[in-house]
């Protein structure tokens, strides 16, 4: 359930999410915030949600990650309709949004970042932020992450930027379909099949995830940089 709270621009801690947009498009009429948080305060800066029971008891870090995330989000809500509102948790422990609103939240390291924007115009919107991989790093993702024909495209030497790329997409992915399909799916139902160095790309499921997403669908998403981080987006217009 979502938490509708006022929403004040100048908070105790005086640091407030920062609107960007690191992609090769137009915006779309959405909104997309970011915040840099401490890891190790569970307290949250600033106004924000109470945690809800799920999370009572998490460690420090997931506290605090939950909460500068749904604080990104009440302001791109904000900024989309007015009214701030810190998105709640639901039972599958995926966020809430108000009616008339589709968005995401992600975090990496100690930065967050969420994305919302009109139900009206998306069914699904699914946004990742990540930080760069090492070459070690990579090789042990791209066992999880990629299909062997994946790998097999990448060939033998493991490129970090591509595999990173290819993971973060398809978390993209998982977030943009799921409050559609409502079920879980995983790495190996979808592949890279297209990509442009200027920040557009697609992937093709390889199963049929449920209603109108089956085998063999395009879905196109884009990538950008941000203080280190790479950030992918996908936009599911209706």
């Amino acid at each position: 359930m979502a938490t509708e709270l006022a929403f004040h621009r100048e908070i105790a801690s005086g640091v407030s999410p920062e609107a960007v947009w690191p992609w090769p498009d137009d915006s779309d009429d959405c909104h997309c915030l970011t915040l840099r948080y401490s890891p190790n305060d569970e307290t949250g800066t600033g106004m924000a949600p109470a945690l809800p029971a799920q999370l009572q008891r998490a460690v420090p870090r997931r506290k605090a990650e939950f909460l500068a995330g749904r604080r990104c989000a009440a302001e791109a809500i904000r900024r989309l309709t007015g009214q701030a509102i810190f998105p709640g948790m639901g039972d599958d422990r995926a966020p809430t949004w108000p009616e008339g609103v589709v968005g995401a939240i992600s975090h990496s390291g100690d930065r967050a970042i969420a994305l919302a924007g009109p139900g009206s115009r998306f069914c699904g919107i699914g946004i990742d932020i990540e930080k760069l991989l090492s070459e070690e790093e990579a090789r042990d993702i791209a066992l999880q992450a990629l299909t062997a024909n994946e790998r097999h495209n990448l060939g033998n030497d493991i490129d970090p930027f591509m595999t990173g790329l290819i993971f973060s997409a398809k978390e993209s992915l998982f977030k943009a379909l799921y409050p559609t399909v409502k079920r879980l799916f995983f790495f190996e139902a979808a592949e890279l099949s297209g990509f442009n160095a200027g920040g557009s790309a697609s992937l093709r499921l390889t199963a049929d995830i449920g209603g109108e997403w089956c085998a063999g669908r395009e879905i196109a998403f884009r990538f950008g940089h941000f203080e280190g981080f790479l950030l992918t987006r996908i936009l599911l217009p209706h």
